[in-house]
């Protein structure tokens, strides 16, 4: 994207893990754990021209700031870690997740 003068505005969104596989079969099942990256530094291996703007967002005013700068930079790539709770997930993906652990292992999910 950078090579090719693109600006998008990317979303990493990081819930440390699996969350839709958390709600089927457990919040603590160890193959929903995945190592943890810097993520937000991750855009300057592949800037060395420093073309992009990275901001880790840990709040939501932190969130909006960066949703502020997006506005205000459409010459820059913009990437934006969102950090979430690990098992942030609207209701019905939680009642979705439920439904598969009965449907597809005949038990309710492991909490």
């Amino acid at each position: 994207m950078l090579r090719h003068g693109l600006h998008p505005v990317i979303f990493l969104i990081n819930n440390d893990g699996y969350t839709v596989e958390r709600c089927i079969l457990g919040a603590d099942a160890g193959y929903n754990n995945i190592a943890t990256w810097r993520y937000d530094r991750l855009v300057e291996a592949f800037d060395p021209q420093n073309l992009a703007i990275t901001v880790k967002a840990n709040t939501e005013d932190t969130l909006a700031a960066a949703l502020e700068t997006a506005r205000g930079n459409r010459d820059w790539l913009m990437f934006i870690e969102a950090v979430m709770e690990r098992l942030d997930a609207p209701e019905p993906l939680v009642k979705l997740g439920k439904a598969f652990a009965a449907a597809d292992y005949h038990h309710a999910p492991v909490s």
